[in-house]
C-alpha cells in the first residue's frame, strides 16, 4: 500500500507561510546554532514517518537561503 500526499507550497520569500504547525520558531533556533558553529557539525532530525521532517527541511533550507547561508 502506498500513501501519497500533496506537497505543501513553500513560497520563496516566506517559506513558513503555509506551515500550520508553527515550525518557524524551530528553524530560527537551528539557524542560530548553525551560525554559532562555523566549523560545522552533524545535525540529525529524527521522528516517526509522516511527521513532516522533509517538509521542515525544505522550508528551513529556503529560510537559510533568505538569510544568506549557503545550502546545497
Amino acid at each position: 500500500m502506498r500513501i501519497k500526499h500533496k506537497d505543501i507550497d513553500i513560497p520563496k520569500e516566506t517559506p513558513f507561510l503555509n506551515c500550520k504547525l508553527g515550525r518557524e520558531k524551530y528553524a530560527k533556533v537551528l539557524t542560530n546554532i548553525v551560525d554559532t558553529y562555523s566549523d560545522g557539525f552533524v545535525l540529525a532530525i529524527n521522528n516517526e514517518w509522516g511527521t513532516g521532517k522533509t517538509t521542515f527541511v525544505k522550508m528551513w533550507q529556503q529560510y537559510l537561503v533568505l538569510n544568506n547561508f549557503k545550502t546545497s
